[in-house]
């Protein structure tokens, strides 16, 4: 595993380098195919940051980030989640692999979003009654027919209290 410890404050030291090394090193424990990890300290007036970014096979990367007054407590919190998270990667994996599953190692965390899908259909709409309707259907848009022209057309309510109507021509 490569480590790269970037360090963005006043006095770098070599004794915290060693002590994010010694912390940091223990990871590999958790998860043993991690490429390498990438640690950037930074220090923005008494906040202190730590960044941890894992490497892992197969491009998957994952990261963790912790704030905290002191330097130290920031990379003890930024390892914990790291490792928290390794071990759930590694779960996903047992779970695939016992299940016989096929799904390749940069899948498993891809889900599709659910999609709600409303069928209706809706006589031509004046304008006016079309308001009625938004107002009344409490939504924030209304998708009707148009009673003049018979095309589709958006009606919206803005932030200012008037309508907005988008009309889609062929």
């Amino acid at each position: 595993m490569e480590l790269h410890i970037v360090e963005r404050y006043a006095t770098p030291s070599e004794a915290m380098r060693e002590y994010v090394e010694k912390k940091v090193g223990v990871l590999s424990r958790y998860f043993n195919r991690i490429t390498r990890m990438d640690v950037v300290l930074e220090t923005e007036g008494a906040v202190h940051r730590v960044q941890i970014t894992a490497h892992l096979v197969n491009k998957k990367v994952i990261k963790a980030v912790a704030e905290n007054n002191d330097m130290l407590s920031s990379l003890d919190e930024a390892v914990d989640k790291m490792q928290r998270q390794l071990v759930q990667f590694k779960e996903k994996l047992r779970v695939v692999r016992k299940s016989g599953g096929t799904e390749p190692l940069a899948s498993v965390s891809t889900k599709r979003p659910e999609i709600e899908i409303e069928d209706y259909l809706r006589k031509p709409l004046p304008l006016e009654e079309a308001v009625a309707e938004l107002e009344a259907s409490g939504q924030p848009f209304l998708v009707f027919l148009e009673a003049e022209t018979e095309e589709p057309a958006v009606l919206y309510k803005k932030k200012t209290g008037k309508y907005g109507l988008i009309r889609m021509q062929r």
